[in-house]
């Protein structure tokens, strides 16, 4: 008979430790990142692929960011992991407005 209960507690393992690399990649390569979170998580046949979100402060404000109270806005990063290896082969940009339509 098919355990479903541990196939899921099984696949939440692994997604948690995708998940994991990909949060601390992106620490190793840019510093503590403040709200730092995994947006989403998509398997693929030699990957896994992890996007990622962090706030990034302006570091010199325009002045529409300063009047209307804008202190940054979200970095999202997606990051290719090997499935086999679990090392990170790629990381591109992301944007929300580019995604893909389901």
């Amino acid at each position: 008979m098919i355990d479903i209960e541990k196939i899921a507690k099984e696949d939440a393992r692994s997604i948690k430790e995708i998940s994991d690399l990909a949060k601390q990649f992106i620490v190793e390569l840019n510093g503590e990142q403040a709200q730092l979170q995994v947006e989403e998580v998509v398997p693929t046949k030699e990957s896994w692929q992890v996007t990622v979100s962090y706030f990034h402060k302006y570091t010199s404000p325009n002045q529409l960011q300063r009047t209307l109270g804008l202190k940054g806005y979200r970095e999202y990063k997606k990051i290719m992991i090997d499935r086999k290896t679990k090392h990170v082969v790629g990381i591109s940009n992301w944007s929300p407005e580019r995604r893909e339509a389901a």
